[in-house]
Parts: structure tokens; sequence; C-alpha cells
């Protein structure tokens, strides 16, 4: 995206940086950028910045040098006051405006009007009057106030000063300043509609909470990490438009997805420990659910669906993880047992080995009993995650898939199995692998 490169008017010598870039985390934590190019009418210039959180530090562009900075806390008046109860909420929100106040005189009533330039914590009123006499009145005279034209409700909020000394002779230069902050999580809403018994239409929205400012023209970057992982994915969504006050709904992709309906079994790693080894066995159903292939060139992200049938009718709500290009995503439906599975391992063989950094090699074997009470046919997948090195020879028709970590000195693997059974029908299916002990393992 090209940067926000924008001529400020000055607001009391001192500029207003803009958000112009912000790298948005799905748990809320948000690094953002704001910037603008401004008059350099001596060394130091003072800009202003909404938000709560503290700058960090000013990044030096390759123009001109930045000798030292400074960060002040301070308040801004934006658009967006809220509704008034009192008149020293209605003036507060229209500080700024030209204003008519009625204020009791003794025994009458007067009225005067001029710029409102504060409210005092207590109600008291500071008004600049035409002949720039400025004028005090206490909150317990005031009687009623009214606003000349159409002057827009505005509201004090958090904000920050930036001294910067530059050195520098250039008429105007570029204030970059950065930082982190907290935000509300943003997260992802996806409608799935059914249009065929094997496609599907997804549609995906970002849906980020209502935000402190009006931010124009944003250079928005989400991430979101898998769960139980420090894999992270991230979106590039730039000029994008967020408004304060209101949920912000951002369109992120639409695309014809193919889909099968199928049971999904994710069994655990039977090892407990290897030093000394434990083995334990599982017992447990699998998950009927919607298995979709994401055809397009972006990552779904992990959030909601809502999935519709071919008339748009709801027939259920659920969730997906995130799926990248070319992978299969997975949208648990409602439980429906009737897939049941029995898993259990042992040990089958031992050697000792040379090496005294290990105490031996183990061969276990593995005996996975399925059976299938339902009337239905299903299709079912199954997904086990082992610790050691899998035996070609004894896998059967299971897929064995390297995972990127280790546990001790093993690799680890995911053993996967696709097939289909008919009602009533019993499977067993079994498997082995290798796994290397520590020198302390008996």
């Amino acid at each position: 995206m090209a940067k926000l490169w924008i001529w400020l008017g000055l607001l009391w010598a001192q500029p207003l940086l803009p958000l112009s870039r912000l790298q948005y985390y799905s748990s809320g934590r948000a690094y953002w950028i704001r910037e603008a190019v401004v008059p350099m009418l001596r060394s130091t210039v003072a800009v202003r910045l909404q938000g709560k959180a503290q700058p960090l530090f000013i990044l030096h562009p390759p123009e001109y040098r930045i000798k030292r900075w400074s960060f002040v806390a301070d308040t801004l008046l934006v658009e967006g006051g809220r509704s008034a109860e009192t008149i020293s909420q209605f003036l507060t929100n229209h500080i700024g405006a030209s204003v008519w106040i009625t204020y009791s005189a003794g025994a009458e009533w007067e009225e005067v009007q001029g710029i409102l330039e504060k409210v005092s914590e207590q109600g008291d009123i500071l008004l600049r009057r035409p002949s720039q006499e400025r004028l005090w009145l206490p909150h317990s005279l005031v009687q009623a106030a009214r606003i000349e034209g159409s002057a827009t409700p505005k509201r004090n909020t958090p904000a920050w000063r930036v001294f910067i000394e530059t050195d520098t002779t250039l008429p105007a230069a570029r204030i970059i300043v950065g930082g982190w902050d907290s935000l509300a999580p943003w997260t992802a809403l996806h409608t799935l509609q059914l249009t065929s018994p094997t496609r599907a239409t997804l549609t995906t929205y970002i849906q980020i909470p209502s935000f402190a400012e009006e931010a124009a023209q944003v250079d928005l970057h989400l991430v979101q990490a898998e769960s139980d992982s420090t894999q992270t994915y991230s979106w590039h969504l730039p000029m994008q438009k967020l408004s304060a006050q209101a949920e912000n709904r951002v369109f992120l992709l639409r695309a014809e997805v193919p889909y099968t309906e199928l049971y999904r079994a994710s069994l655990p790693d039977l090892i407990e420990s290897l030093d000394p080894i434990a083995i334990t066995s599982w017992r447990g159903y699998a998950e009927r659910s919607l298995q979709i292939l994401n055809v397009s060139q972006t990552t779904i992200p992990a959030g909601a669906v809502h999935i519709l049938d071919e008339q748009g009718l709801a027939v259920a709500q659920s969730r997906i993880g995130i799926t990248p290009p070319a992978g299969s995503g997975y949208i648990p439906l409602a439980h429906m047992a009737g897939i049941e599975l029995r898993l259990q391992e042992q040990e089958t063989r031992r050697e000792r080995l040379k090496d005294p950094a290990y105490s031996g090699k183990v061969i276990l074997t593995g005996t996975l009993r399925i059976q299938n009470s339902s009337s239905r046919e299903a299709r079912l997948l199954v997904q086990k995650p082992i610790t050691g090195q899998p035996l070609a020879d004894r896998l059967g028709f299971a897929r064995a898939a390297p995972l990127p970590e280790r546990r001790g000195p093993n690799p680890r693997y995911l053993l996967q199995w696709e097939l289909l059974l008919r009602p009533g029908a019993i499977e067993t299916l079994e498997y082995a692998y290798e796994i290397t002990l520590p020198a302390s393992s008996r």
C-alpha cells in the first residue's frame, strides 16, 4: 500500500498524526504506525496522536535526522460525544463551538454569546466573547445553553503530544510514530451455503469491535495463531476504513469449495512417559463433520461457521480451524453416536543399543478396533500422532507424515487412515513403530 502522505493544517502548531498501519492479532495485541507529512516551521516540531497507549519509538526517515524526542500525555476533542443529560455535559460535548449561555444575574436572567473554551470538572464554564474578553461562569448560575448552527457533538479522548527535535532545513518532513496497544480481539465469521451434495459457497468476513477513532485509510494486517501452536498466519487488507463507535465488518473472501460429510477421529499419543516408558489405552467416538477443501489462494481463518442449505435456511452452527490454501478444513456437526473406537498399544520387542546415551530400542504394536453401530454407511478419517519411527512394512494402508516437533531422541509422525464402513461393520487396524529410550529408562 502506498503510504499515507498528507499535508495537515496547523492545530495550535500541533498537527494530528492519523493511523496508517495496524498489525492486529486475534488475541487483541496490536502494533500501530501513525504518520503524516508536517510543516517544519522550526527545528522542534510538536505533533499529537490519539490513543491511550504511550508511543514507544520514532521511525527515522532517510531524508533528515532526528536528534531527540519526548512524549507528554494529552487529550483531544473528537466527534461523537454521548447524549447529554445535563447542561454541563451538553456544553462539554461542544467545546470550541459558538454558544449562547443564559445565566442568572441577581434577580434577572441575562444571555451572553461567545466561543466555549473550557468546562471544568465542577461544570464551571470559560467563554471567550467576541471582544476577546474571557468570562468565567459558575455552573450554579447557568440556566440554559444553545449552540449556534449545527455544531457536531465532541468528546474528550486520551491522546499524546510528541515533541521531536530535528536536524533539517526541509520545509516539511515525514513524522512516523509507532507503538503497541491492547484492543478487543477480532474474530472471523463464516457462512457456508450448501449448493449441492458436494459443493458449497464459503463467505468470510472479519469482525472488528468498535474502534476508538475514525481511521480513513489503514494498511491492515490481521494475524492469527493456530491453537496449541506457535505458527501464525496473516492476512493483508490494504486501504481499510475503520469506524468509531460501531462494529466494523471487513470482507475477506468468497469461494466455491468442495465438501464431503464424514466421521473424524483424532486419537491421542498413548505414550505417557519415556523415562520409564509408560503406555495407556483409549476409547471414544468419531465426530461427525464436514470436510471442505480450500481451493482459494487465501488462508481461511479460524472462526464460527453458519451452515445454510440450498434454500438459505439455517442447518447448523459450528467452528472451523485455520485452513491454508489446498488444505482440508473440518467443521464438526452435532454429535451422533455410532462410530466407536478402541485403541491399545503394547511392547512386542526390545533390544539394547551400544550407544551409552540410550538404554535401548523398543518396538510397539498398536491395535485399533472400529465399529459402526449406526444404520448408515459412514466415511471415516482417523488421525493419530506417534512418538517414534513408523515401520513402513507394518502400517497396512495407513499414511505416515512427519510432524515438526520431537520428543526426546525420537521424531514425531502422524498416522492417517481413511475407510468406508458399512452399517454394523467392525474393522481392526494394526500398526507398529519403534522408539529410542534414554539411558536412564528401564
